[in-house]
């Protein structure tokens, strides 16, 4: 990953994460926090449970890289926003060791039932709590603030990294990742391009609004995030190949993915034409098969900077 300058004083690079409710993705729309907690709380929520292990997985290689850029070490206070079902919380915590503390926040009350469990058997210390990550105040002096594609659904990043900066000791470390364009992820625009002459025509979308893609731009990342009190803020760009589809059947395995996650799985869903988009999927899929294994392009932004 080499660094290429984009202005003064900042350094720009050239989760699958979760998807963003209908309204918050309409033009001129903005889905406020407390629809996006209702949102996580019901269906959604608890598919993303069912679906913990394999989207783990499939996020490997943005994980590991995360994990590396936070450099966690021993003794240090860690808070993870967006932690959903444990995954990240539990790997620092256990970097942090018996001197250091790990608190995994969340909107999902179903993901954190899950990230409890996990911290059960691991005999982690690491906390779960369900809270709101722009507003959460019940602790400060955080060595290291990170997230994996959990920070790209604010109503208003501006003040919601403000107010994180707040909760940073000084000199705090804050690591994410967020998605590039959909372009760069053909992941999210393979599904939806196969099963284009099955949906609806969609509406206009604000790029920047609550969603996967809402910090696509590193520029305005950068932008924000600066404005918000952080400094030597950087972007760097990390491809990778993210794994839909393995086992007996890989393609059976990887349009079953697609169904469950992701924004193919939104507009299926309310279009209410699952069986229907099952041999587009299959179809636009099989190219995409390799050793059997389906895996297709995508790439994040891998954010740094300091308090």
């Amino acid at each position: 990953m080499q660094p290429v300058r984009h202005g003064p004083p900042a350094y720009v690079m050239i989760d699958l994460g979760r998807e963003a409710p209908q309204s918050a993705q309409r033009k001129d729309q903005s889905m406020s926090n407390a629809e996006q907690i209702e949102y996580w709380n019901g269906k959604v929520g608890e598919t993303w449970v069912l679906m913990q292990e394999r989207m783990d997985a499939a996020l490997t290689p943005v994980t590991g890289a995360l994990l590396a850029a936070a450099n966690p070490q021993p003794g240090e206070f860690v808070l993870d926003i967006g932690c959903g079902a444990g995954e990240t919380t539990l790997a620092v915590d256990a970097a942090v060791g018996e001197n250091g503390h790990a608190i995994g926040l969340d909107i999902s009350e179903p993901l954190l039932a899950r990230a409890r469990e996990r911290a059960e058997a691991l005999l982690s210390e690491a906390d779960f709590i369900a809270a709101d990550a722009s507003t959460w105040a019940e602790d400060e002096g955080f060595d290291l603030i990170m997230s994996r594609f959990g920070v790209m659904f604010f109503a208003d990043p501006a003040a919601a990294f403000a107010h994180l900066h707040g909760l940073a000791a000084p000199g705090g470390r804050l690591v994410f990742a967020c998605w590039q364009p959909a372009a760069r992820n053909l992941w999210a625009t393979l599904p939806l391009t196969a099963l284009a002459g099955l949906l609806p025509a969609q509406p206009p979308t604000d790029p920047h609004a609550p969603g996967p893609f809402a910090f696509a731009d590193a520029a305005r990342v950068v932008t924000i995030l600066e404005g918000a009190g952080w400094h030597d803020v950087t972007c760097h760009s990390l491809p990778f190949a993210m794994r839909v589809g393995d086992g007996d059947d890989p393609i059976a395995s990887a349009v079953q993915f697609n169904l469950r996650i992701g924004p193919a799985a939104k507009a299926v869903r309310e279009a209410g034409i699952g069986d229907a988009a099952k041999p587009a999927l299959a179809a636009a899929l099989q190219p995409h098969l390799e050793n059997g294994v389906v895996a297709l392009p995508g790439a994040v932004w891998l954010v740094t900077a300091r308090a």
